[in-house]
């Protein structure tokens, strides 16, 4: 009889072991986009490892912060995740008066999940295929030239102002609703350069819709070996560390996060998955929860200096 009446009691405490049902990544961005297709493979390979959907969920809009938003108010148990990036955290931090959220006390880091780097591009039909190129054209065509972005004050956004002010040109930044429609625009001539993830736009790149101009990383990437660096061009200051990374609402009990972290952490150490990343130009990156949290600290310290040295307006 003892025994009979534990039961209820171990029938709930494993009801409520997570993960019990899905498991929402929140992209704050669209469907295509770096974060979006990172999202999607993470989540196929970690549903299962644990046993349980992970849905992604795109909640784009306001250069990310809707999304984060949704996240920063969800209840703190671990089934409603934000799949981050800089433009909604970190660069939201340095450039929003009146951020309705904390990136830092609003939450609770997981892990980093991948590196990369971004890649300047222009339209397949538009002439300057260099970075010395490009800054003779623009120089030559004052107030005709445009650069997008995925929206204001994001991270592409921010690529586009240190590029402007390191090399003198003057290009009117067009902003947009995520990375595809930039590229539609960039394609169809409205607008003349932008900087994305290359692991996004290097398929359009190879189709020979978009011409690769430089990229932003210390080295050349394996995923375009033939595509310069910045810092070949003269610019080696341009362009930020990139990342995408996955956080909880603050408050999510450390042992759901520590389970999280260590199942991601596992599924980030599997040699097939690890290669489908680095083949896409994202390798796997991971960290702690701690390591995360002093990675987003030290970035926002350092954009919040940035943006005042590029005169940024607020938003």
């Amino acid at each position: 009889m003892g025994a009979a009446m534990l039961l209820p009691a171990a029938a709930r405490a494993q009801k409520e072991t997570w993960p019990a049902r899905p498991v929402r990544f929140i992209v704050a961005w669209p469907p295509g986009g770096s974060a979006d297709v990172t999202a999607r493979l993470l989540a196929e390979q970690l549903a299962r490892k644990i046993g349980v959907p992970v849905v992604v969920e795109n909640r784009p809009g306001a250069g990310g912060r809707i999304g984060a938003q949704l996240v920063a108010r969800a209840d703190p148990d671990g089934y409603t995740l934000l799949f981050g990036a800089p433009s909604e955290l970190t660069i939201a931090a340095a450039t929003v008066r009146s951020l309705p959220y904390d990136p830092v006390k609003d939450f609770q880091p997981v892990t980093q999940v991948v590196s990369g780097a971004f890649m300047l591009v222009v339209d397949a039909n538009f002439g300057p295929g260099t970075v010395a190129e490009l800054i003779a054209y623009a120089k030559a065509n004052p107030g005709k030239i445009n650069y997008a972005s995925y929206g204001n004050n994001t991270t592409n956004h921010i690529y586009g102002a240190q590029f402007c002010a390191a090399t003198g040109i003057q290009a009117a930044h067009v902003p947009y609703k995520g990375g595809a429609p930039a590229w539609n625009d960039l394609m169809a001539g409205q607008v003349q350069f932008m900087f994305d993830n290359a692991a996004v736009v290097m398929p359009l790149v190879r189709s020979g819709k978009l011409k690769a101009v430089a990229v932003l990383s210390p080295d050349r990437i394996r995923l375009s070996p033939d595509t310069p660096t910045m810092a070949e061009a003269g610019y080696p200051h341009i362009g930020l560390r990139s990342w995408l990374g996955l956080l909880a609402p603050a408050k999510t009990p450390g042992d759901i996060v520590d389970h999280l972290h260590d199942e991601i952490a596992a599924v980030l150490k599997m040699p097939e998955f690890a290669r489908q990343l680095d083949e896409r130009g994202m390798p796997a990156n991971s960290s702690t929860p701690a390591e995360f949290g002093r990675v987003l600290r030290a970035e926002i310290a350092m954009l919040k200096s940035l943006v005042h040295e590029l005169g940024l307006q607020l938003e």
